[in-house]
């Protein structure tokens, strides 16, 4: 399954959410990838293998399933997350793109290469939920950096 879509970080229509900088916003989708737990509900325990300015390698510890990924970090323009296939788990990616169109409008593109295990003659259904999650919870990594933000 191939899947994006694009969250608006800054909102000039709305006064009462203060405007992310290039820089806020980078480091928060960092964050998302050096403590996973702060933005991942079930994540049991994670582990931090391999950690640079340019690349980390995890293990997360999910509910009956480990998940061993790399991320690559293109400072404040990309940052791009490979599952590593196993016989338990599919592999698949995700590239979070820091999009500027003018200054201050910052946007977030999401883009998702999920792998199944098996074939699935009707994949749709599963597809569009997995969809919905992972806007739900793109949406609120945002808001978790926004929050970070403030403090």
């Amino acid at each position: 399954m191939q899947f994006e879509h694009i969250v608006q970080v800054n909102d000039p229509a709305k006064n009462d959410l203060p405007i992310l900088t290039r820089t806020q916003l980078w480091q928060g989708l960092v964050l998302r990838a050096r403590e996973p737990s702060r933005f991942l509900v079930g994540l049991d325990t994670y582990r931090i293998l391999e950690d640079n300015d340019h690349y980390i390698r995890r293990c997360l510890e999910l509910p009956g399933l480990t998940v061993d990924d790399e991320v690559w970090l293109t400072p404040e323009e990309r940052i791009e997350y490979k599952i590593t296939p196993t016989e338990s788990t599919p592999g698949g990616t995700l590239k979070m793109l820091i999009e500027e169109p003018e200054p201050h409008a910052l946007f977030v593109r999401f883009k998702y290469c999920s792998l199944y295990l098996n074939d699935m003659d009707d994949a749709l259904p599963y597809d569009l939920f997995a969809q919905q999650a992972y806007v739900a919870t793109d949406i609120e990594t945002i808001a978790i950096i926004r929050n970070l933000s403030l403090n």
